[in-house]
């Protein structure tokens, strides 16, 4: 049986100048996306699956967000109880140092939730 997955609404900021905008992009290129940050400092979660960034909008290159939401789910090990949304806010700002990407808000959200739509 798999632990049970949860679902985060999670907005976040930051200075663009240095992303090919908020898209993840393929980690062979030479300027990534802002997802690929918000991935990398996720998966330091310990999750029992990858961690995915579903982005409500997109961004291009250079371009600055003030707040940007996105939804994620987020399975831990059986018996783990879900992480409080300020857990996933301090968590992902400590990985993402130095970056200037910063999580401002985490909530729980229905699994019907979906950013993207």
């Amino acid at each position: 049986m798999n632990p049970p997955t949860s679902r985060y609404l999670v907005f976040f900021q930051y200075f663009g100048t240095k992303y090919s905008g908020v898209m993840e992009t393929l980690t062979d290129q030479p300027v990534l996306g802002v997802q690929n940050y918000l991935e990398r400092a996720a998966q330091n979660l310990r999750p029992v699956a990858p961690i995915k960034f579903y982005i409500s909008s997109r961004t291009d290159t250079g371009v600055h967000a003030l707040c940007n939401s996105a939804h994620l789910n987020v399975q831990r090990a059986a018996g783990k109880p879900p992480f409080p949304g300020s857990v996933i806010v301090s968590a992902l700002n400590y990985h993402l140092k130095p970056e200037p990407i910063r999580t401002i808000s985490s909530a729980f959200s229905t699994a019907a939730f979906d950013s993207t739509r």
